[in-house]
């Protein structure tokens, strides 16, 4: 989402108060959007997605505590140190789920599911390359090496990609739509 259609979204109002200061305000006169979730769906829903990106952090930061030898590895270290920027992104963006059903602005929806979207579809990215980085390091570097660490390492990798797609699955099943313009 552009600047431009943040700044369309608001006009500055003078008024002047009762000692002849003139005091600006901004307000909202842009779309306004609706989920199509009812408050207790709301809830159920940030409950949901926090629970998931906990486990999803749990999972990652617990696979870096194992300290294989395939973390040594740029192919493999580089990707898991990568996700943790979408895990920030994706936890700012469940915190600031709603709770209530309402009318939405623009920057509510953009800071909320739509941050999350998009940093849980990164985040599956920078996982699958990780896991793709140890598979390579299992089969081509790794001759004399107990696979005991790199396959736990990789369940948890491969449990954590399993969940954020299944937040992605969650999350498609979100449909917002415009309700119409401020009525002020």
């Amino acid at each position: 989402m552009s600047l431009k259609k943040f700044l369309q979204d608001y006009e500055t109002v003078i008024t002047t108060d009762d000692k002849g200061r003139d005091k600006r305000k901004l307000v909202y006169r842009g779309d306004y959007f609706e989920t199509n979730l009812d408050t207790p769906g709301h809830k159920r829903f940030k409950l949901i997605v926090i629970a998931l990106t906990l486990i999803i952090i749990g999972l990652h930061i617990g696979a870096g505590f194992i300290g294989n030898p395939g973390m040594y590895m740029f192919f493999v270290a580089l990707p898991y140190v990568a996700a943790f920027f979408p895990l920030i992104y994706l936890a700012a963006g469940a915190l600031r789920l709603p709770r209530e059903k309402r009318r939405f602005q623009r920057d509510e929806i953009n800071l909320s599911f739509d941050r999350m979207r998009v940093s849980v579809i990164t985040l599956l990215v920078f996982l699958v390359i990780g896991i793709l980085g140890e598979g390579i390091f299992l089969v081509f570097v790794a001759e004399e090496i107990s696979a005991g660490k790199e396959a736990l390492f990789l369940v948890l990798e491969i449990l954590a990609a399993a969940i954020t797609i299944s937040l992605i699955l969650i999350e498609r099943k979100i449909k917002i739509e415009t309700s119409g313009t401020s009525s002020q």
